[in-house]
């Protein structure tokens, strides 16, 4: 009997980092020789674009059913094959000033599931790359539907960061506290070279209850690649940064111990970034 396909759920603040960090997660686990399928939850349709050779899909699942309707054929069709194999979705988003954007994507996700597309593509992983902001319930719908169990939440040193971390705690736990079985594999630190990073982010995260997986270096590699129209992985292969996205693969394939978080106060917050960044 086959494995079941494993989903794990990427989390942070806008403009953190996610869509590459997805992406070169996505490489790291097919060059293990897994097949996996990264699904972009944004209405910027933007995730795979650097496994689409720098292109953006030309179908998004809600641009097809607006056009073909929600059949499974329409669906179909707006799966793509990228670098190495790798299955390509994106959620797409409402037409401009209409609809809710969180609403698209939950839409959009329950479409794919009701037509078993990731079971048709064999998929052994599902990466879904999600926007930051689980107040609007869409947004939270990979969670919240049970599509995505293992969360990996993204954050950097800045309070911004931290505090939009902070706020998918809260929903996690309340979600987990209505039944849900959802939770937190780890804190990646997606680093942006504020003072004293990596020790704020390891207080930060034994503050909430989770272990940081993976400390990523900040590195002009990430924009080369992408001018590219590539992954680090496959612009940079050799490259530290290159070796730091396939230690995080293997951790991620290898399974981490799951817990709920316990979200902190701004407070607290503020407390940490005052002991570790000398804030007035």
């Amino acid at each position: 009997m086959a494995n079941p396909t494993r989903q794990i759920a990427l989390y942070g603040k806008g403009g953190i980092g996610k869509s590459t960090l997805a992406s070169n997660i996505s490489v790291a686990l097919a060059q293990d020789g897994l097949k996996v399928m990264q699904i972009g939850c944004s209405p910027k349709s933007d995730s795979v674009t650097y496994l689409n050779g720098g292109k953006p899909l030309e179908k998004t699942v809600l641009d097809m059913t607006r056009e073909k309707g929600m059949g499974e054929a329409a669906v179909m069709e707006c799966v793509a094959q990228g670098y190495h194999g790798i299955f390509l979705v994106e959620a797409g988003g409402p037409e401009p000033a209409e609809g809710c954007a969180g609403r698209g994507t939950a839409v959009a996700l329950e479409l794919l599931k009701q037509h078993r597309v990731p079971e048709q593509m064999g998929a052994d992983f599902i990466i879904y790359d999600v926007i930051g902001d689980v107040v609007c319930g869409g947004f939270a719908q990979p969670i919240r539907a049970g599509f995505a169990e293992e969360v990996y939440m993204v954050s950097s040193g800045e309070l911004m960061s931290l505090y939009s971390c902070n706020n998918i705690c809260l929903a996690i736990s309340e979600l987990s506290r209505r039944g849900a079985k959802v939770a937190v594999a780890g804190l990646i630190d997606n680093m942006r070279g504020v003072e004293k990073e990596e020790e704020l982010l390891e207080e930060f995260a034994s503050r909430i209850g989770v272990p940081v997986v993976s400390h990523i270096p900040r590195s002009r590699h990430v924009q080369e690649a992408e001018s590219r129209g590539e992954t680090v992985l496959q612009a940079f292969p050799e490259s530290d940064l290159a070796f730091s996205y396939r230690e995080l693969g293997r951790r991620i394939l290898e399974g981490m111990p799951r817990s709920v978080p316990n979200p902190l106060e701004l407070q607290e917050i503020m407390d940490i970034l005052r002991e570790y960044q000398a804030l007035d």
